[in-house]
């Protein structure tokens, strides 16, 4: 969905469904339901801000920054999702914005002839404000359902901690079919929004194709292929990305 302006005190919405929107339409069972929606502003560069101050930056930002058309390719739209809050509360009054922490911060995954065929990692991620953590203000954004984003290629998700996670089949039916990346969205419905959730990272078994066209070579009988999860809140966008190293055998 994109907002396009054409010079006047109109606004013209331009809205498509996406590749996946496309493919689960033309199931024709009922099944296609829309339940959320985000505003992001990819376009902007603050930087702008910064380099000519808050008033003349903000006019230069709308009156110069090009707006992207609607686009169909779900993994290339809404990169920078727009965080929201209720300004209701104690807290309402509150400037700190939520950030989901990961801990780890990355994953490393390895497999060799002496290791596990599948290796996996758990992650826990933590709703935080960035300069206060008033219990209050957390309950004003709390999540209470998260989109996980995952190379279905080379990975998946279970073992859900505080929460239920869609199944892996269900998190497959979801990947396009013109995404060359095979990404997965997995649905993880939190249990206690005031508490933090966590799911298992596992490898997937390669075949010698699989290494080799998408592992970079790093030594003689190693490859490593690298990709990344991104967990997304789906009440107001909050979202982290978690780089993920695999280290595999080349033979």
């Amino acid at each position: 969905m994109g907002f396009l302006d054409h010079s006047t005190n109109n606004i013209i919405l331009d809205a498509v469904l996406t590749d996946y929107g496309r493919q689960q339409l033309s199931l024709v069972n009922s099944s296609f339901n829309i339940t959320h929606f985000s505003f992001g502003d990819d376009e902007v560069d603050y930087r702008m801000i910064k380099r000519y101050g808050r008033a003349v930056g903000k006019e230069k930002i709308e009156k110069n920054t090009p707006i992207f058309e609607a686009i169909t390719n779900p993994n290339a739209a809404l990169k920078y999702r727009l965080i929201g809050r209720e300004n209701v509360g104690p807290a309402g009054s509150a400037v700190f914005l939520p950030i989901l922490i990961s801990s780890p911060a990355s994953v490393a995954l390895s497999t060799s002839a002496t290791t596990a065929a599948s290796p996996s990692r758990p992650v826990t991620l933590s709703l935080r404000f960035q300069g206060s953590p008033a219990a209050e203000a957390l309950r004003d954004v709390a999540q209470t359902s998260f989109q996980v984003k995952i190379s279905d290629r080379f990975f998946t998700i279970s073992n859900a901690v505080n929460g239920v996670i869609t199944s892996s089949d269900a998190a497959r039916s979801s990947i396009s079919q013109g995404d060359p990346n095979r990404t997965a969205v997995y649905i993880f419905s939190v249990t206690d929004p005031t508490q933090p959730i966590g799911f298992t990272v596992s490898a997937r078994s390669l075949d010698a194709t699989t290494k080799a066209v998408y592992g970079k070579k790093t030594s003689a009988s190693e490859r490593t292929i690298t990709s990344v999860i991104s967990v997304i809140g789906n009440r107001h966008g909050t979202s982290v990305d978690i780089p993920v190293t695999y280290v595999v055998t080349s033979a």
